[in-house]
Formats: C-alpha cells, sequence, structure tokens
C-alpha cells in the first residue's frame, strides 16, 4: 500500500484575519493569533525550558501574553504579519508560536524570526518544518526581502533547524550571557534554493 501524503498549503497573499490560516500541512497549522489562544500560549511560554533561550528566559505572566495577543492584532492590521499560533489542525489547539518580529527601535533593521512550542512536540522535525513554512511565508507571500535570526550560542537546535531552512551565518555578537550567532536569509538566495 502507498501512503498518501498530503502537499502544504499555503494561501496566496492578501489581507490577513485574526485566526486566517496561513499554512497547513499534516500535524501543522500556522494561523493568525486569537484571543481564545490565551490559555494554549499561556501554557507554552510559562515553561522555562521552551522559553529559555527567548528574549531574557523569563516565562511569561498571563498579562503579558494578552498584551503579545493584542500587538499582533496590531501587526497584522499594519504591517500584514507579525507572530502567528502554531496549532494542530485536527483540534486547533495552540501549541506554540512563530513568525516575525517586525524591525523597530532597539531592534534589528530587519524581521526577525521567532518560534516556540511546547516540549511534547520537540525532536521530531517540526521545527524545521514551522522554520521552513515561516520563511515560505516570509519571501512569497509577505514580500520580506531578508530575515534576520539571533540565536544563543548554547542553542545548538535552533541553530540545526534555522540552517535547514536556509539561512546562513552572518556574524557572532557578545552579549552578557556569551556568543549570539546572527543569522540571514534572503528572498533571492531563497527563490534560487528552490525554497530551501
Amino acid at each position: 500500500m502507498t501512503a498518501v501524503t498530503t502537499p502544504p498549503v499555503t494561501l496566496p497573499p492578501g489581507p490577513l484575519a485574526l485566526g486566517q490560516i496561513l499554512h497547513e500541512e499534516p500535524g501543522l497549522r500556522i494561523r493568525g493569533m486569537r484571543r481564545d489562544d490565551h490559555a494554549g500560549l499561556l501554557a507554552v511560554t510559562t515553561d522555562p525550558r521552551v522559553v529559555r533561550y527567548v528574549a531574557d528566559g523569563s516565562v511569561l505572566t498571563p498579562d503579558k501574553v494578552s498584551l503579545w495577543i493584542e500587538n499582533q492584532v496590531g501587526n497584522y492590521a499594519r504591517l500584514g504579519y507579525g507572530t502567528f499560533t502554531l496549532a494542530d489542525p485536527a483540534d486547533d489547539r495552540a501549541f506554540g508560536w512563530g513568525g516575525f518580529v517586525p524591525p523597530g527601535p532597539d531592534r534589528r533593521p530587519q524581521p526577525e524570526i521567532i518560534y516556540g512550542m511546547e516540549r511534547a512536540r520537540w525532536g521530531g522535525g517540526l521545527g524545521t518544518r514551522v522554520a521552513r513554512a515561516l520563511m515560505r511565508l516570509a519571501f512569497e507571500r509577505f514580500g520580506l526581502q531578508e530575515v534576520v535570526a539571533t540565536v544563543d550560542g548554547a542553542n545548538a537546535a535552533s541553530l540545526r533547524i534555522l540552517a535547514g531552512a536556509g539561512f546562513r551565518l552572518d556574524h557572532v555578537e557578545e552579549d552578557a550571557a556569551g556568543p549570539v550567532h546572527v543569522l540571514l536569509a534572503d528572498q533571492a538566495g531563497w527563490l534560487a534554493a528552490g525554497g530551501a
């Protein structure tokens, strides 16, 4: 018996709505955040191992998760992109986040890819699938020209995931916690490589 695989579905450009599905494949749905994602996102972002390498490594409070969701509502309206919910297509339950932090004061000059998911989903290749899907959205839907990633030097898993999604090392910076790898991916290189 031959296994049937379902090709990923990525929607064409257009206005972004709360909860809108942007990408779907077996075991993965990337969609706009919704206010009812609060409980799922809070569960993920209060796990110290999940957020260890995110920003300052602090878990989020319920108020910070609410603010994060509201900020995405603004980003969707203003920029057409932001951070999205990672959900299971079977029940649409939020199990993580992924997307892009827009450029701004005290930030990188390029949009920065971010992602994280509950530990139960680690180690099976889902992180690479998420990163590849996000890069496809960045370059083919949102029209971004370049995306940056900053990765703690000790986070070998994210370095592997991003290499598999078409990122290359640009340089290494030092901060108070140690080396930070700055990686870049650009639209021209992505398209030339056939979408990583």
